[in-house]
């Protein structure tokens, strides 16, 4: 175990994404996520939906993206048509079964489609950079976020830019959980595949399946050995206490590398 001068960002991406959904809402079986692009903070989105058991739908049209979820696994499957991503998410949704879809179409054609059919997320989220709209499109997404807000969902902005109304940042709602808990983000690489499974097990027996403030942190290690496995080297990101880090890196006398946002203390 040792750290890394420059770790792939990916995994702490996905950890923060599904750490705000867990903090909003544990249990998200039977509920849809829905976003509009698959930039890496996009595809961290698909991924971290599936880790907490939503049903997730993200609309991009970009080739590179598209490719690039395929590669990485960060979506089950790509869908070409919002009719096949129905099809799909119905069944999982009345399962309350996990699922991350990508949609290959243009986003705001699409997002005015979902609208006009009724379809309503629970969680809506925006990865399109305000910049590169239109004023059309701009007006589109502003009407369409009010309009599920209007009918319940919550609409979080998961980029690193400042959020517009009338979404969220993530951000603001990890600050005071971070606190309280006094965590920090922590990623850990390795030489081995075996070496992380490893500490993987080590830092499971830290957190007491008895204590329901622990879900959190144990369903995150249990998921990421199974999904996120392509990830070279091998590496894991984890909150921590200062003491935990200690604990976890002693041992083998490797140290970690803080990954904190400067904007959550």
């Amino acid at each position: 175990m040792s750290s890394h001068s420059n770790p792939d960002q990916t995994q702490n991406q996905v950890l923060r994404t599904f750490t705000t959904l867990h903090h909003l809402h544990p249990g998200w079986g039977g509920q849809l996520i829905l976003s509009l692009g698959l930039d890496p903070a996009g595809a961290a989105l698909s991924i971290a939906a599936n880790i907490a058991g939503a049903v997730s739908l993200a609309i991009d049209n970009n080739p590179t993206h598209l490719r690039e979820v395929v590669r990485t696994g960060a979506a089950d499957f790509v869908v070409n048509t919002l009719d096949e991503a129905i099809r799909a998410m119905k069944n999982e949704v009345r399962k309350h079964a996990p699922l991350s879809i990508a949609l290959n179409a243009e986003p705001f054609t699409t997002l005015t489609e979902i609208q006009d059919r009724g379809l309503a997320p629970q969680l809506f989220s925006n990865f399109l950079s305000a910049a590169d709209l239109t004023p059309d499109q701009a007006h589109t997404l502003t009407q369409a976020a009010h309009q599920f807000q209007t009918d319940g969902a919550l609409l979080i902005d998961f980029a690193d830019h400042t959020p517009t109304s009338p979404f969220i940042s993530s951000d603001t709602l990890l600050a005071s959980l971070l606190n309280s808990r006094k965590w920090t983000l922590q990623t850990f690489t390795f030489d081995t595949a075996s070496a992380l499974r490893s500490f993987d097990a080590k830092a499971l027996q830290l957190l007491s399946p008895e204590d329901p403030q622990e879900t959190l942190r144990r369903r995150w290690l249990e998921a990421a050995t199974r999904i996120l496995q392509r990830q070279r080297p091998p590496q894991r990101s984890i909150w921590l206490t200062r003491s935990e880090a200690e604990m976890l890196s002693r041992p083998e006398g490797s140290s970690t590398e803080s990954l904190s946002s400067p904007n959550v203390p």
